[in-house]
């Protein structure tokens, strides 16, 4: 199954391709609110996860080199990564992938 190599501080996983729905360039994400930051996108007010903390990183500013992932789950949201890329193949419903020798995660989601 394709899935999109995602790096978010030095953590990198795998995202299933039936999971993503787009890939934005970064945009501004106005200061955070209760309940963290939201970002408007192509008419869409989606709340955005930062995944710098599902693996342990550390915070980071927006910069415009990183990427927003539009994923399809139980409710539609963005998830804030810094590099996008390249795809390969990994086996369906696996919760590990190899690369390089590396065991890497893969992210499923209903």
């Amino acid at each position: 199954m394709p899935a999109l190599l995602c790096r978010s501080g030095q953590a990198r996983f795998y995202l299933p391709l039936t999971q993503i729905e787009r890939v934005y360039p970064m945009v501004h994400l106005p200061a955070a609110r209760q309940g963290g930051p939201r970002v408007h996108l192509r008419g869409e007010t989606l709340d955005v996860q930062d995944t710098r903390g599902w693996w342990g990183q550390p915070p980071a500013e927006p910069e415009a080199t990183q990427r927003l992932i539009v994923v399809t789950r139980p409710r539609r949201e963005a998830w804030w990564v810094d590099e996008v890329g390249p795809l390969a193949d990994v086996p369906a419903g696996a919760p590990h992938a190899v690369l390089d020798g590396q065991v890497l995660p893969v992210v499923w989601h209903p």
